[in-house]
């Protein structure tokens, strides 16, 4: 009787799970992620935090194979920390600080440390050059996937998937990809976590993927650090 109670039960969360999840166009999977990712603007005067991490292998070349992880958080007073972190075929790289407060930029690499300089607001973002691949197909499906947690946070989840084949006009080689984007959307329509896994197939295959999430945290701090004489 017990197993049978059981049986059910599961029966019951499938039944339960499938009936949340369902194919949207892409109009309305566009609509609800319109705006998510103007974390600047919804958490302004909040202190929040950004973790991305990502990774990327080449396959039969474990040497070039790459994994990094940069946290950027921001406070109240336009201040920002950013710590970068990341590995080449294995070795790691020295740590990247960098901290703005105020007129003042601050950095280190590793156990060096720290120096100063005058912040200077960047510049327009450059254009992206024009790529050597021809899209011959493109197939994308978009899903709704139901409530979900991510932590103790209650989200909406969304996956895009989409399927290419590409022409590189410079080699003359030709790719089939696939992507799947999965978001989680927060009540106020925050994307408060991205994740992008990418193959690609063609002579060799290579995978990529990336992870963005967001936190607001009122307990981060920033502190001038001491500049050697």
């Amino acid at each position: 009787m017990k197993i049978l109670f059981s049986l059910v039960l599961i029966f019951s969360s499938v039944i339960i799970a499938s009936a949340q999840e369902r194919v949207i166009d892409k109009s309305e999977f566009d609509a609800m992620l319109a705006g998510g990712y103007g974390h600047q603007l919804k958490w302004k005067g909040e202190k929040y935090r950004m973790t991305v991490t990502t990774s990327s292998t080449f396959e039969g070349r474990p040497q070039t194979d790459w994994a990094s992880k940069s946290i950027n958080e921001y406070g109240t007073s336009a201040e920002t920390r950013g710590i970068y972190t990341s590995v080449l075929g294995g070795k790691p790289n020295p740590t990247r600080e960098t901290l703005i407060i105020g007129n003042w930029v601050y950095t280190r690499s590793g156990s060096d440390s720290w120096t100063r300089k005058e912040y200077v607001a960047p510049g327009p973002a450059k254009e992206k050059e024009e790529s050597n691949y021809k899209i011959l197909s493109s197939q994308a499906e978009y899903r709704y996937l139901g409530q979900g947690k991510l932590g103790d946070r209650s989200a909406r989840i969304y996956v895009k998937t989409e399927r290419q084949t590409k022409f590189n006009q410079k080699s003359g080689e030709s790719v089939e990809t696939e992507h799947e984007n999965r978001y989680w959307v927060d009540a106020t329509g925050t994307i408060i976590k991205n994740q992008f896994n990418s193959e690609t197939r063609g002579k060799s295959t290579t995978r990529t993927s990336v992870t963005m999430e967001w936190e607001l945290d009122p307990s981060i701090t920033f502190t001038v650090p001491e500049i050697a004489p």
